[in-house]
């Protein structure tokens, strides 16, 4: 039972952080940002929030670091829109599976 409530949340969380970052004035100094996946702790007081980009000026570890910078900004936008007492404080972190997996595939493609 307690698991699936941490799932829900941390589905809530995805939803609601990828919606405020592309509607709020965080998009136009980051470009487009994907949440690909956000694990919160146990107690909900924690949550890692792995995203991608593309087309972004910046690096992955100044968004990375910009993001992390202004998580005060979406946790406050979040406390008035989902239904739990405290938001978890968010660490942002870059995902680079989908890089990962473009490498693996250039790979399989050059060996034809």
């Amino acid at each position: 039972m307690e698991r699936d409530r941490i799932i829900r949340v941390s589905d809530n969380l995805r939803k609601e952080i990828a919606n405020f970052i592309q509607t709020s004035d965080l998009r136009d100094s980051a470009g487009f940002i994907s949440i690909n996946h956000v694990e919160t702790s146990r107690d909900l007081s924690k949550a890692k929030v792995y995203f991608s980009t593309i087309n972004s000026d910046l690096s992955e570890k100044d968004l990375e670091k910009f993001l992390n910078e202004n998580s005060w900004k979406i946790r406050k936008s979040l406390s008035n829109l989902l239904p739990i007492k405290k938001v978890p404080e968010l660490r942002f972190f870059y995902d680079s599976h989908i890089e990962n997996v473009r490498k693996i595939d250039s790979l399989f493609d050059n060996l034809d």
